[in-house]
């Protein structure tokens, strides 16, 4: 076995690994910065409350956020579960 053919072998493994790499710091950037903007926005509003410029129903945007929150989660939930079927 030369070296000219184990070349295909290590960039197929070692390509996918790097890309998976990539991938999940640019979900966690993305995420980080999404999660960010979303409690600026939540800063925002409570603190627009208090100084009685607008009025925000607080049980109501909790009840909101815990549905989104479970809806995700019931999602990621099935993604994962579609994986492990067996034959």
């Amino acid at each position: 076995m030369n070296m000219e053919s184990l070349i295909p072998i290590f960039t197929s493994i070692g390509g996918g690994f790097f890309m998976g790499l990539m991938l999940g710091y640019f979900v966690k950037k993305i995420l980080k910065i999404l999660m960010f903007v979303t409690g600026g926005i939540i800063a925002l509003l409570l603190y627009l409350q208090q100084q009685q410029v607008v009025s925000v129903n607080v049980e109501k945007m909790g009840a909101s956020s815990s549905f989104i929150f479970n809806l995700v989660a019931s999602s990621f939930d099935k993604m994962t579960q579609s994986g492990d079927m067996q034959l």
